[in-house]
């Protein structure tokens, strides 16, 4: 028994199939006709094309790019909340320290910087 092949039709050519519906006022018959195909898909590919256009008209994204975007979003989301735990960690660990930084004056002493700053004295460096 022979198995029958289906024919592929490039993009491109269904849309320029369907304009010549919309856009040219033929009908799906006559566009079938005239390439050579059965007018079922004609009437397919018309539809396809029209609501295409009405997506592209609201601003409306194909589904394929909306979905890849979600998965890049989840992908950021999940990198920040890993680093807000570390950030969560970090200053859990370091309650009750303050990074001090100890000076040394012209006199030849040394100052405690955090100290000056937490009594409110004002010293001359």
């Amino acid at each position: 028994m022979a198995q029958i092949t289906r024919k592929k039709y490039s993009k491109e050519f269904k849309i320029e199939a369907a304009k010549l519906v919309c856009e040219q006022g033929f009908s799906c018959v006559e566009v079938a006709r005239q390439l050579n195909v059965a007018d079922q898909n004609i009437s397919r590919w018309v539809i396809d094309y029209e609501q295409s256009r009405q997506t592209e008209c609201l601003g409306e994204r194909p589904r394929s790019e909306l979905e890849a975007e979600l998965r890049r979003l989840r992908a950021e989301n999940e990198e920040l909340k890993q680093q807000k735990e570390i950030l969560k960690k970090a200053t859990v660990d370091s309650i009750g320290q303050c990074n001090n930084h100890v000076k040394t004056c012209s006199c030849g002493g040394s100052l405690d910087e955090a100290y000056i700053y937490n009594k409110g004295k004002s010293v001359c460096f």
